[in-house]
């Protein structure tokens, strides 16, 4: 057999099945119009929106006098508890509207970024708010615990500045002694003289030594008072606006009407081919 009767037979070929084709357009019509119009009504009535909104929160943070603020968590620890309890990476199906991921960004110690999906906004929302409530009651005995603490760091420095203020007056009180001693010392009490002004001098060394502790010690209880106030407490809060997106995320109506559309043409073509196929196996019967 030559090349060109296969090439003959190949084009015979091709002209068949496109002869096939055209002869049923309209089963093909039929079948491509029937999945179209299915995928318009699943992705049009059936389907419902999902909704996605993203937000940044941050985690309570205390500001230990003059130091930086200090997380009340630390953020790995505290995101390998938090996917667990919203089931983030569980296989079980999860109710609406709930936890889709949770991230940290990069060299964050305090924020970390939340999207949530749900059937509308405003549920996401509340959601998210309600989760940072929860974070918030979470941590509130904490802060209490460290109040309570830094006011009991309060009392004890003040009843050691308290003690030391009393030896500052012994010492003031012993010094004034000496001092007149020395005023009513003959001049054949020279040595007596003598070992009084050491003694002078060893006891204002002392009275400095408490002063200098004194102060260090107001220092310590300013700064214990500064760190429990209101301002260098910070309560886990959302930062920024919560981003809301206006059009839902699912279902893509326009992808699915289109994949649809494809899938069913060419189901329609194989359909064709196949019914073909087997009336041609019939004829040769």
């Amino acid at each position: 057999m030559e090349p060109t009767e296969y090439i003959n037979r190949d084009v015979i070929d091709l002209r068949d099945l496109v002869q096939t084709i055209k002869k049923s357009k309209k089963l093909i019509y039929m079948i491509t119009g029937a999945i179209t119009l299915l995928a318009i009504l699943y992705a049009f009535v059936l389907a419902k929106p999902l909704y996605e909104v993203k937000a940044m929160i941050e985690v309570g943070k205390i500001a230990a006098g003059t130091k930086e603020e200090t997380p009340l968590d630390n953020l790995a620890d505290f995101k390998q508890k938090f996917e667990y309890l919203h089931g983030i990476h569980s296989k079980k199906k999860r109710a609406y509207p709930r936890v889709k991921v949770m991230t940290i960004p990069k060299k964050s110690k305090s924020i970390f970024a939340l999207i949530v999906e749900s059937r509308d906004n405003e549920s996401a929302i509340t959601f998210i708010e309600k989760i940072t409530h929860q974070i918030e009651n979470d941590y509130a005995k904490k802060i209490e615990s460290y109040i309570h603490t830094q006011k009991e760091l309060i009392l004890l420095t003040e009843s050691d500045i308290n003690v030391n203020k009393q030896n500052l007056h012994n010492i003031d009180a012993t010094l004034k002694n000496y001092n007149e001693k020395i005023l009513t010392i003959t001049k054949e009490d020279a040595a007596l003289a003598g070992l009084y002004t050491i003694q002078i001098s060893q006891n204002q060394l002392q009275a400095q030594t408490l002063q200098s502790r004194i102060s260090t010690l107001k220092t310590k209880v300013f700064n214990l008072k500064l760190s429990i106030e209101p301002l260098r407490i910070t309560k886990t809060h959302i930062v920024g606006n919560v981003e809301i997106l206006d059009k839902p995320i699912k279902p893509k109506k326009a992808l699915i009407v289109i994949v649809a559309f494809i899938t069913g043409l060419m189901l329609s073509i194989f359909v064709v081919f196949f019914l073909a196929f087997l009336k041609g196996l019939k004829e040769e019967e």
